[in-house]
């Protein structure tokens, strides 16, 4: 079976393949497709946790010649990561495989990269960009008040919990112990970046005051749980980004109890950046979360409620006569946010969701097509800059607690769905607060 609904994107500076399973077919199924600008046709087999009309991505590998594959030995590009003007002239530059050059071994990074585990964290996901330029903005520094010992689930590159230092710079923060963790395969390379932007990122008498750590640390081990749990100093801060993207039971149970363990409760803030793929297996984190008894908002709200504000303009400030920058300096994203919550978020029975993905749009050959009516056509003829955006439409960053909030100007989640006149008859019935 051939199927043409294919993309070639550059993401972390590594090319993916986005790939549409053809309808109808189920996991272990096996369809062939011929990629753009390809005469060439790959066998693929479908994921145990996807059917057709999903996607896949897929690494690609200089293998196969026949695939414009850019990653090559001797030019594996970095991705420079613009931080918000507040923290000042600063920019992230990490790269997708610093641990093998620093090792002398570039021949064999994208070999072992097809061997490790799944290779995400060799990609600098949007939704790490967007955090690191959120905690970096001026609406964050009421979240991270009194924030002195954080953690970063899932960190990869560290792009997201580098923002978080330059933020606690800024701020003049005079002690701080920050934990940047990911599982054992990924630590050389986090350990890699960490350092080549340590100097820049703790210039000076900084270092003593704001101490950094890169750790191994796989979610939901009891042992290093255990441990975690017989020391009295909890964390006041969780960072996440982009930790749903494969959102098994065992991934989200494992997420769940680290959280929970980890995050002192009576202090502590998560702040959770996702880009939602599949809605409705990524939102059990957060009803699980819920049971748990924890509360999820959107992060401009929680900020506005303590006395901070929201990050839905562009930063311009480093555009000094507002002339257009040059196409090879890196921009800082703007972070345009819907107020969906994360139970409205992709689900195609709330009003307010269906609004929101009827009424933004994304530039397709020069014109704007609503979200809700792209094809699979579109998507192929989207140029990468729309596709950024396009992504970032998808991206949601939440803040987390232990504890519920009392009071909402959004209307009751059991009101859904019932005319106006019976929800007013039906409030006349409610206890007023006191």
């Amino acid at each position: 079976m051939t199927d043409e609904s294919s993309k070639t994107t550059t993401k972390g500076g590594m090319q993916i393949l986005t790939v549409t399973i053809p309808m109808g077919l189920t996991p272990g199924d096996v369809f062939k497709f011929q990629p753009d600008g390809t005469t060439d046709e790959i066998e693929m087999e479908v994921p145990e946790d996807a059917v057709g009309g999903e996607t896949m991505e897929v690494l690609l590998a200089d293998e196969n010649d026949d695939v414009n594959f850019a990653l090559d030995t001797d030019d594996i590009p970095g991705v420079d990561v613009l931080l918000h003007s507040s923290v000042g002239d600063l920019t992230l530059s990490v790269h997708p495989f610093l641990d093998k050059i620093e090792a002398g071994n570039v021949s064999a990074a994208v070999e072992d990269a097809n061997e490790e585990e799944d290779g995400t964290y060799r990609m600098v996901w949007p939704a790490g960009i967007y955090l690191a330029q959120y905690l970096t903005s001026p609406a964050a520094k009421v979240l991270l008040t009194n924030k002195t010992r954080c953690l970063e689930l899932g960190s990869g590159m560290g792009v997201a919990g580098m923002g978080l230092i330059a933020a606690l710079v800024r701020d003049g923060v005079t002690s701080a112990h920050v934990a940047l963790t990911d599982l054992p395969a990924a630590m050389p390379l986090l350990r890699a970046n960490y350092g080549g932007n340590k100097d820049e990122l703790l210039p000076g008498e900084t270092a003593a005051r704001i101490k950094v750590a890169v750790e191994e640390f796989a979610w939901g081990d009891p042992v290093a749980l255990m441990l975690n749990n017989a020391s009295e100093e909890k964390y006041d801060l969780v960072l996440c980004a982009d930790v749903l993207y494969d959102p098994t039971k065992e991934v989200i149970d494992g997420l769940c109890t680290s959280i929970d363990s980890l995050l002192n409760h009576d202090t502590g803030l998560i702040i959770f950046s996702t880009r939602w793929r599949k809605n409705d297996e990524e939102r059990v984190f957060f009803e699980q979360m819920e049971n748990m008894g924890y509360t999820f908002v959107i992060v401009d709200q929680l900020a506005t409620e303590l006395g901070g504000g929201s990050h839905a303009t562009p930063d311009t400030s480093d555009a000094s006569d507002g002339s257009q920058e040059e196409e090879e300096e890196p921009k800082a994203v703007a972070i345009s946010r819907s107020a969906l919550t994360w139970q409205e978020f992709g689900d195609d029975e709330c009003e307010k969701n269906k609004a929101y993905f009827a009424g933004v749009t994304v530039k397709v050959n020069g014109k704007d097509v609503a979200v809700v009516d792209l094809t699979d056509e579109d998507f192929d003829d989207m140029d990468e800059e729309d596709f950024d955006d396009y992504e970032a439409m998808n991206i949601q960053i939440y803040a987390g607690y232990v504890g519920s909030k009392t009071t909402t100007t959004e209307p009751m989640e059991c009101f859904r769905g019932l005319t106006v006149d019976l929800v007013t008859r039906i409030v006349q019935f409610l206890p007023t607060a006191t």
